[in-house]
């Protein structure tokens, strides 16, 4: 995996940056804070989808499938194994 890409914000405040020609297809995307609300909105544009699982129950996000909860420790991990991370 190249780049994670830590949304915070639901997919509409993004819709002047064109998120679809900026993530490549091998870069994962990570949903956190108010950007798990949209979560549906994503999915399209990374098969490695996840979602920071105190984000979801905070919010009381049941998640589709495609998108991987993860806990704390396993964010650390992905940000991690990825050679850059881009907080948006």
């Amino acid at each position: 995996m190249n780049t994670v890409h830590m949304l915070s914000k639901p997919y509409s405040y993004y819709s002047t940056i064109q998120l679809d020609k900026l993530i490549a297809s091998n870069d994962a995307l990570l949903l956190i804070g108010d950007a798990c609300y949209d979560h549906a909105s994503y999915m399209g544009l990374s098969d490695k989808c996840y979602m920071l699982e105190s984000c979801a129950t905070a919010r009381a996000i049941s998640v589709d499938t495609g998108i991987n909860l993860i806990s704390d420790i396993e964010w650390v991990a992905l940000v991690d194994n990825a050679k850059k991370s881009i907080t948006w």
